[in-house]
């Protein structure tokens, strides 16, 4: 609730008269401002269940089973923040660069088929359309719909994707 309550305050741009780009228009400012709100409502249901709902009989993480099914989700979720930008450092007289940044839509391409394929257990097929349809959805939204522009991967800077 506080992440939303921030974010919502944040994009609070949204209530400027000029959001819209034309009579009626919402904007593209909105977007995030309608995200936060969402979410926000989204945790109050969550803490209003969690707190109606009597407790279960087993504890929440019991046994290795339940501390892994956590790690499956969670490693793969932090691998896909540093492949967005890139993993490397920066001194004084070189720049190190382990990993080239992917950028938000090649990381996502490998992070939904990875889903897909380790944790859906699809089909190969099922992987590489889920892998390219996301982004290019995502591609299509945000840089053409809502014309934001989100992180690009060092294949669209040497040309050779459009993202």
């Amino acid at each position: 609730m506080l992440i939303a309550a921030v974010a919502m305050f944040d994009s609070r741009a949204a209530f400027s008269p000029s959001a819209g780009t034309s009579p009626g228009d919402v904007g593209a400012r909105w977007y995030p401002f309608l995200a936060a709100a969402i979410m926000g409502i989204a945790s109050v249901i969550v803490a209003y269940r969690a707190l109606a709902t009597p407790p279960g009989s087993e504890a929440a993480f019991e046994g290795r089973q339940s501390v892994f099914a956590v790690l499956k989700i969670a490693i793969p979720m932090l691998v896909y923040a540093l492949l967005i930008g890139g993993i490397g450092w920066k001194t004084t007289d070189f720049t190190y660069v382990v990993v080239p940044p992917f950028g938000f839509y090649l990381a996502t391409a490998l992070y939904m088929g990875l889903f897909a394929w380790w944790l859906g257990r699809y089909k190969i097929w099922w992987v590489a359309a889920i892998a390219f349809a996301f982004p290019l959805v995502i591609f299509v939204a945000f840089e053409i719909g809502f014309r934001v522009t989100l992180p690009k991967s060092f294949l669209y800077d040497a040309g050779i994707l459009p993202f």
